[in-house]
C-alpha cells in the first residue's frame, strides 16, 4: 500500500513540476516565436511592396509602348502579327 501511495504522490508532484516548467518555458518561447514571426511578416510585406512597384512599372512601360505604337499607326502591324500567330496556331 505504501508503494502505491508513493507512486501516486510521485506522479502528482511530477505532473505539477512539469506543468510549472512548461509555463515558464512557454513564455520565453512564445516571445521568440512572435519576434521571428514579426520579422518574417515585415520582410514579406517589403518584398510584396517591391514586387508591386515592379509590376506597376512594367505595366506603365507596356502601356506607354502601346500608346506609342498606336500613335505611330503600328497597331496594324501588331494585328497582322497576331493574325499570323493565330494562323500558325490554328486558332
Amino acid at each position: 500500500m505504501k508503494k502505491s501511495n508513493n507512486l501516486f504522490l510521485g506522479i502528482i508532484i511530477g505532473t505539477i513540476a512539469g506543468f510549472i516548467m512548461g509555463i515558464m518555458f512557454y513564455q520565453k518561447k512564445e516571445k521568440k516565436i512572435n519576434k521571428m514571426f514579426n520579422q518574417k511578416t515585415k520582410k514579406l510585406k517589403e518584398n510584396l511592396q517591391n514586387l508591386s512597384k515592379e509590376i506597376c512599372k512594367k505595366i506603365n512601360e507596356i502601356k506607354s509602348d502601346f500608346e506609342n505604337k498606336w500613335k505611330n499607326n503600328d497597331i496594324n502591324k501588331i494585328n497582322q502579327n497576331q493574325d499570323t500567330v493565330e494562323d500558325e496556331l490554328g486558332t
